[in-house]
């Protein structure tokens, strides 16, 4: 799909990857709403794109709630006249817990952001492109740690692990014009990597071969959406290979 006069919806829109996928979106010509819990940060993200000459707007969105979720694709198509792309970004890590420490309850958000969040979302969000017509495109992010264990972040893998699946699961929707694709980046200078600190993220890079740019998710993101063959597909992003793919059919 050419993003040119398409509408899109990036949640977790604020910052990071979301604000690069909005961003990129916006200057090959789609029209934007960023959705996120962050209303003054949205509202500034989305003023950013206008002023770079690109057409966006802000929806406060809690991912955790379907009513939110149904409001933001009607707030879209309200403003732009339909939906044709949506990017479920929004997610968390365990928030520096471990798992096993006495109390340690995070890992029940992480999953409910990371995995079911994602999977609501996707619902409504293909009920919904089913309901105006015209197919869509729905591109989930996902995450190497899905793909390889995660000792100090075991929940948020198992809940990666289960967008990828869930993902693959859905490529059949592509009979009737709708693709769901999702993309896995290694580690990504965002904020939510950066809570890590400084020592984290060298780690981070020494792991993995450096860390990846949220301008480089991003682009995967944009070759899924324009990429019509693709369904069900899984995208890796790493710094030692860029861009490629993973289950694919042999």
């Amino acid at each position: 799909m050419d993003p040119n006069s398409k509408v899109a919806i990036v949640t977790g829109g604020a910052s990071g990857i979301g604000l690069a996928t909005g961003k990129l979106l916006a200057a090959n010509g789609a029209k934007v709403v960023l959705a996120d819990q962050q209303a003054e940060r949205g509202a500034e993200a989305a003023a950013g794109i206008a002023a770079s000459g690109g057409d966006a707007r802000f929806v406060r969105v809690d991912v955790l709630e379907a009513g939110d979720l149904g409001r933001m694709l009607e707030y879209a198509a309200s403003e732009f006249g339909r939906v044709d792309i949506v990017h479920n970004n929004a997610g968390v890590n365990e928030g520096g817990q471990n798992l096993f420490d006495p109390g340690a309850d995070y890992w029940e958000r992480t999953l409910d952001i990371d995995l079911k969040a994602v999977i609501r979302a996707t619902q409504l969000e293909v009920q919904y492109l089913r309901k105006q017509g015209g197919g869509g495109v729905i591109v989930n992010t996902a995450s190497m740690g899905g793909m390889v264990p995660m000792a100090t972040s075991p929940v948020y893998a198992a809940a990666k692990a289960g967008v990828i699946h869930f993902t693959r699961s859905l490529a059949y929707l592509a009979g009737e014009g709708i693709r769901v694709n999702a993309v896995c980046p290694t580690f990504t200078d965002t904020p939510m990597v950066r809570v890590a600190g400084e020592g984290a993220m060298e780690m981070m890079k020494r792991e993995v071969g450096g860390i990846l740019q949220p301008e480089d998710v991003a682009a995967g993101v944009l070759e899924l959406v324009r990429d019509d063959s693709r369904a069900g597909a899984i995208m890796r992003v790493t710094v030692r290979k860029g861009l490629d793919y993973t289950f694919e059919p042999r």
